[in-house]
């Protein structure tokens, strides 16, 4: 995970955006809808947007603005 934002859209709903660093290439759609069902199943998050990035993450740098990646 690069970049992981989750937030409350009530007081029942939340939201959640993340960025997923896949050194292989993308994992096609499947694996897309198998996170997002794990997210609703598991943790009660049914607003995601979940971005596929390609490479090893390396340019992630730590962010002295309260700005970290997870």
């Amino acid at each position: 995970v690069h970049d992981l934002h989750i937030w409350p859209m009530s007081t029942t709903e939340a939201a959640l955006t993340a960025h997923l660093v896949m050194p292989g290439g993308h994992p096609g759609d499947a694996f897309l809808m198998d996170v997002q069902h794990r997210l609703a199943h598991d943790h009660g998050i049914q607003h995601t947007t979940v971005q596929i990035e390609l490479g090893d993450g390396a340019e992630c740098r730590m962010h002295g603005d309260g700005h970290g990646h997870g």
